[in-house]
């Protein structure tokens, strides 16, 4: 493991960013995850006002910020592969 850190300095660049990424999506995923108990909850209670509209609107939110999170995650995974064939090749 010293070998590849010494060839790859970066390396611990590329893990505090999907570190970040894993504790955003953590966050996001429990959002979400209130968010449609929440739409559950108003629909069992036949309430489809203005109330589930919000919270339809926040699960929207949810989804578009976690295919955010998903495409640089993507880019993070792709950079550090790209590095470590740099330094492998």
């Amino acid at each position: 493991m010293d070998k590849q850190i010494a060839e790859n300095p970066d390396i611990s660049s590329f893990e505090r960013l999907v570190d970040e990424n894993w504790n955003e999506r953590k966050h996001l995923a429990e959002a979400e995850f209130d968010v449609r108990s929440e739409i559950q909850g108003l629909l069992q209670r036949g309430e489809a006002g203005e109330a589930l509209k919000e919270a339809r609107m926040r699960e929207r939110a949810c989804r578009d910020s976690l295919a955010r999170n998903n495409s640089e995650y993507d880019a993070v995974v792709e950079s550090w592969a790209a590095a470590v064939s740099k330094t492998a090749g």
